[in-house]
């Protein structure tokens, strides 16, 4: 993996690795959950005629540092601390993109701070539920040392990919950093299963556009709803033929709707 072009200290002292690319207004990028900052990748070609993005490996993942102890809220530092950056080199404020478990870390960020312009979320994951034991199960695979079965377990019985899918993902340049990173597989699984869009106040002060695929799963399109409900004043754009990976099937797609959000369209 390259080196990130900047880093950034958060709260806690955590590190993040920060990547830059493209050229225009800022974008701060928060990937979701068994990624890191490249899944944005053929997202940020589209964007880059008119966009600097500004892609953060989230703590635990690819060129940032992690802590012992967890608690979403830390996440919610780091994007800040991001963000806060971004906005010293831009001398602006800036717009704010999170996906799946990132769409969360974006949204509580953008209720702590001022200079977010505009918030897209595709897809946050607050109340997504999991099959009985499997996060047991991931966990224990991981006390174990095996991370490579903490791996599959998900990709299996949550993602439901075949055994063939999971062989050619091992096979996989990035399969390395998915196994670097599995430890934070249970961890954002618990969080997702005991937080929702009522047990907090989303209060942003920036147009917020929430995104989902008309081919997601019924639950995430229940809680991409729920998110606007919770956030005032936000609209929901659903992308016909799309599913949660739509930044990876359709990055052009995604990045007309966020351009356009983004020029207050």
């Amino acid at each position: 993996m390259a080196a990130p072009e900047f880093t950034v200290e958060s709260a806690d002292g955590t590190t993040i690795g920060v990547f830059v690319a493209g050229e225009g207004p800022a974008l701060v990028m928060v990937h979701g959950s068994i990624a890191d900052h490249t899944t944005f990748d053929d997202l940020v070609v589209q964007l880059a005629p008119t966009t600097t993005s500004y892609r953060m490996d989230r703590r635990g993942f690819g060129a940032s540092g992690d802590a012992d102890a967890y608690a979403i809220e830390r996440e919610y530092e780091d994007v800040a601390a991001v963000v806060a950056a971004v906005v010293r080199r831009e001398e602006a404020p800036v717009a704010l993109f999170g996906h799946s478990y990132g769409a969360n870390c974006a949204l509580g960020a953008a209720v702590a701070v001022d200079d977010v312009a505009r918030l897209v979320l595709y897809e946050p994951s607050f109340g997504l539920t999991y099959p009985d034991g499997c996060i047991d199960t991931i966990e224990a695979a991981l006390d174990r040392g095996d991370r490579d079965a903490a791996i599959v377990e998900v990709l299996s019985t949550i993602l439901e990919m075949t055994e063939a899918d999971i062989d050619r993902y091992r096979r996989s340049p990035v399969w390395p950093e998915r196994l670097r990173s599995a430890h934070t597989i249970p961890r954002e699984c618990r969080v997702e299963q005991e937080r929702s869009f009522d047990d907090a106040d989303w209060t942003v002060r920036c147009p917020t556009l929430v995104l989902t695929g008309s081919d997601t799963t019924d639950e995430l399109a229940t809680i991409a709803r729920a998110a606007v409900g919770a956030v005032d004043g936000a609209r929901l754009t659903v992308l016909d033929g799309q599913d949660h990976l739509a930044h990876r099937s359709s990055p052009q797609l995604v990045a007309e709707h966020i351009a356009a959000f983004l020029r207050g369209r």
